[in-house]
């Protein structure tokens, strides 16, 4: 739209400059080296108008200095007349105000139209010569309305430019800003999708790791206990209904550790009491579904820990006394806890079969993502059994 108002307006421009010079020669009646002074000097000026218009991109740091080849040779034109006024080339004066305008930021642009409206008013120095150093012209009335009118309607031409390239400018900055806030939303959409992604993902995995670490912890229980009913079934028939009745307990456990994964994901032993005291009865549970020994110690000064670390302290003790007897064969457990000044350590080891080659399932990823949130360190050694040493720094856990 903008490249094809502009191309009308050269247009316009150059057949109005060509007609308006011929009108001027006419009116000039100029003939032998004057005609060919004002000939030269117009082919020049038209020249040069297009020669900026096509090079400008290529000099646009320069470009406000370049109308002072308009301004010198605009006035060369206006004193190559006999005239003291020829008001055709005055038109002139318009052309390179708008060019100015079109081309130039806001601050060239007001030097440049001042100037140029200045040399437009250098010829009436000739005027003024007249008027106090010599003879009065005899149309002197019409001289000065017309110096008049001449003064306001460059005055007026200049300001609507300034002012419009003031507002095209502005538009631009606006339009700018607007693609800006539009590239801007576009890329708070995308991060909020990404976002919202990732929070499913995380949350997908975090019901894995609490369903695998919960209710897993219960059906190998359970099937220990299963399994031995049958073994007994038909040595020894009265001792089955024992072993029923700690399975059933296990599967009603299992069911409510479902059903809490399902509410709220979140362990209500561990949220209701410290984080010893629910290792403690983790420990006692153990013992009475696995039939195994497991062993708790506690060291150091106890200090109070965020919630969320309690859970993954707890759910690294259950997956690791389930492995145990699931993968280790093991019959007995035993669970380190260091308080220390500067972090806090767990080591948990049995002594089962260890493992061939280490895999890192949903219960060991789980584990390594619950303390790497921490930037805790977990390590895995696989020699005479099945060992995991758990280090995390005192900041970030303490819960204040």
């Amino acid at each position: 739209m903008k490249k094809g108002i502009g191309l009308l307006y050269i247009i316009f421009r150059d057949i109005s400059m060509l007609v308006t010079f011929v009108l001027a020669l006419y009116l000039e009646r100029a003939v032998g080296s004057r005609f060919y002074l004002m000939l030269l000097i117009f082919t020049l000026l038209f020249s040069w108008l297009h020669v900026r218009e096509v090079f400008k991109g290529k000099f646009e740091k320069f470009l406000p200095y370049s109308f002072v080849l308009d301004v010198l040779m605009l006035v060369m034109l206006d004193e190559s007349s006999k005239y003291l006024v020829n008001h055709y080339f005055n038109v002139y004066y318009f052309y390179v105000l708008i060019a100015a305008g079109f081309m130039l930021k806001e601050k060239s642009m007001l030097f440049v139209s001042l100037g140029v409206i200045l040399a437009a008013f250098i010829k009436y120095s000739r005027f003024f010569e007249a008027v106090f150093c010599g003879n009065k012209p005899a149309n002197m009335t019409f001289i000065v309305s017309y110096i008049f009118f001449t003064f306001m309607v460059f005055i007026t031409v200049g300001v609507f430019f300034n002012y419009s390239r003031m507002l095209s400018e502005q538009k631009e900055k606006l339009d700018e800003l607007n693609r800006e806030l539009t590239g801007a939303n576009s890329l708070l959409e995308e991060k909020n999708r990404k976002i919202k992604e990732l929070t499913i993902f995380e949350e997908r995995n975090r019901i894995a790791h609490e369903i695998h670490d919960s209710v897993g912890h219960n059906l190998t229980g359970l099937i220990m206990n299963l399994d031995f009913c049958k073994k007994i079934v038909e040595t020894n028939p009265s001792g089955v209904a024992e072993y029923l009745g700690k399975s059933r307990q296990i599967a009603k456990e299992c069911l409510e550790d479902i059903r809490k994964s399902v509410r709220a994901l979140k362990n209500a032993e561990v949220e209701q009491l410290t984080l010893i005291k629910s290792i403690e009865e983790l420990v006692e549970s153990s013992v009475d579904k696995f039939n195994i020994e497991v062993l708790l110690d506690i060291k150091g000064e106890k200090f109070n820990t965020q919630p969320e670390f309690n859970l993954a302290v707890y759910r690294a003790c259950q997956e690791a006394i389930t492995n145990s007897i699931r993968h280790g064969m093991a019959d007995k457990v035993e669970i380190s806890i260091i308080y220390g000044k500067r972090e806090f350590s767990m080591f948990i080891k049995d002594n089962g079969t260890g493992a061939k080659e280490l895999n890192y399932g949903t219960g060991l990823t789980g584990m390594m993502e619950r303390f790497g949130l921490y930037n805790g360190v977990v390590s895995f050694y696989k020699n005479g059994g099945f060992m995991i040493n758990i280090s995390v720094p005192m900041e970030g856990i303490i819960n204040e």
